[in-house]
């Protein structure tokens, strides 16, 4: 094991220099290999436009002449240069070139070629295209370049050499002569000081290593002496640990159960206030359809004595029950038709509350058919429901989770922010924020809360009317309800005097709600 350390140690170092010097290098390399093929490249482009250019200066004489003879060695003075790989000038009435060199090109992507015209007093008398190549050029880069690697890898052996060298003498024998006191530390030999030599740092590890074999020899003797004692209180602090765990277990599982039963609880006492509600209101549309009733009744009843004794009716008796006939069953038929509409949207909120089923429906008609519910419940008092509700606003998401959250936030207005007032309002509207989230807010005019109270209003239990029939868990509910079930933020604004305003964004379509939160609720 200490010689596998050892030889870690060395591999560490040597693949640190051999990294460190390689990458940065092939790194530079690299780069100067690309920045040298650009350069070479550009040198090459600019050469060829001008060479191009002075030849076709220098052969419009001879090809004017017909003179190949004479172009001849302006030509070879040009491609003693290596880079060259072509040159060929070709005149428009000939079919064969007028002159014409040619070189094998070593490769095809370092060529560069050029077509210039050879004029003669302003006309065409020919064609010049000149072939250049920048190989050679990169040929010689790369051969100082391999000659620079030579030197960097000769450095690099001569460096390592040298730091192993040191690395051996000054750290890994100090270390494994450290191991092997670790080693008999370890294997309980705490009688043995330690030899210890030098005053580098490792010399330092060393004597700190004594202090500790002489620390742990007094700490165990104070162990051995200790340790019956500490046996008994560990088995004691065991046992007094368990009992009260098990008390603790039993006691979060009956709070657990009393609180399911207070939340399922509230969830009854909400839909028992709309049932009220909606009985109450009821009674209005049902007591006129039986007075129309009632009336139409005795009226008939008349008519049928009259038939009965033939008694001679008039026309106008007749038309007068005709009026009286129809004028009734207008009234009974809007009267019937108000308690259908209450009787459908109370059912259409119960199913959404008792069933907590996912469907699409719009925000607004939501919002009235709740509010419907609830209004019963400010009738015949001094407070009143405004809305501003947008239109359009397609939601795929739970009605009856939103519907609760709804009639409790209004409930509590009607409680406690109206409390000791002798007129309020409270404002619910809606609005769409953006393609994915919509905006529902409650505010009233009421007695608003300090801010001791805002903070704890989502705590469960938490309520201002302890021992007058509160609860506690109508806002924690609401909360629950917003975030695990309808996915969306909660945020209560309020100060005392200035009445309570309560925001919630909520997304257009719920997140799939787990059982967990559908239980909250």
């Amino acid at each position: 094991m200490i010689r596998l350390s050892r030889s870690s140690l060395r591999n560490a170092v040597v693949l640190a220099l051999v990294v460190g010097l390689l990458v940065p290098t092939g790194g530079v390399l690299l780069i100067e290999t690309n920045a040298t093929r650009r350069e070479a490249m550009d040198d090459l482009r600019r050469d060829l436009s001008r060479v191009v250019e002075i030849l076709a200066l220098s052969l419009s004489e001879p090809i004017w002449q017909v003179s190949p003879d004479l172009a001849e060695p302006m030509i070879k003075a040009q491609v003693d240069d290596p880079r060259f790989v072509s040159v060929l000038v070709i005149e428009p009435s000939s079919p064969k070139p007028f002159l014409e060199f040619q070189r094998q090109a070593e490769d095809r992507e370092l060529t560069l070629s050029q077509t210039r015209p050879v004029l003669r007093d302003g006309r065409e008398i020919a064609q010049i295209t000149v072939t250049m190549s920048a190989a050679p050029l990169l040929a010689r880069k790369r051969a100082d370049m391999l000659r620079s690697l030579w030197r960097s890898g000769l450095t690099l052996t001569l460096s390592l050499a040298l730091i192993l060298l040191v690395m051996q003498r000054r750290v890994l024998q100090p270390m494994e002569r450290l191991s092997q006191a670790a080693a008999k530390l370890a294997a309980g030999k705490l009688d043995q000081p330690l030899d210890v030599s030098g005053s580098d740092e490792i010399a330092r590890v060393g004597l700190a290593m004594e202090r500790m074999r002489q620390a742990l020899l007094s700490a165990f003797e104070e162990l051995r002496q200790h340790a019956s004692t500490l046996e008994y209180q560990v088995a004691q602090r065991t046992a007094e640990l368990t009992q009260a765990n098990a008390e603790l277990t039993q006691a979060m599982a009956t709070l657990k159960t009393a609180q399911r039963e207070l939340v399922e609880s509230e969830k009854l006492a909400s839909l028992g206030r709309l049932v009220a509600g909606v009985a109450h209101e009821l009674n209005t549309p049902l007591g006129n359809a039986l007075t129309v009733v009632s009336a139409l009744e005795d009226r008939w009843a008349k008519l049928e004595a009259m038939l009965s004794n033939a008694t001679p009716m008039r026309r106008s008796l007749l038309e007068d029950l005709a009026k009286d006939t129809r004028r009734g069953q207008d009234i009974l038929q809007r009267n019937v038709q108000k308690a259908a509409d209450l009787v459908r949207d109370f059912k259409q909120v119960a199913i959404d509350q008792t069933t907590d089923s996912r469907r699409d429906f719009d925000l607004a008609q939501v919002i009235e058919d709740v509010l419907v519910m609830v209004e019963p419940s400010f009738k015949h008092k001094p407070f009143k429901i405004d809305t501003a509700l947008c239109t359009g606003a397609a939601m795929n998401s739970y009605p009856g989770a939103l519907g609760q959250v709804l009639t409790n936030l209004l409930m509590n207005a009607l409680v406690h922010g109206f409390e000791g007032r002798e007129h309020g309002t409270v404002r619910v509207s809606c609005q769409v924020l953006d393609a994915d989230t919509v905006s529902l807010q409650v505010e009233d005019d009421g007695r608003g809360m300090d801010e001791s109270v805002r903070r704890r209003i989502f705590d469960p239990f938490f309520t201002t009317k302890l021992g007058t029939g509160g609860s506690g868990l109508g806002m924690h509910i609401v909360h629950n309800i917003v975030v695990n079930v309808l996915g969306g933020q909660i945020e209560v604004f309020s100060t005392p005097g200035a009445g309570t305003r309560t925001e919630i964004r909520l997304p257009r379509k719920a997140p799939q709600a787990s059982p967990t939160a559908e239980a909250q609720v």
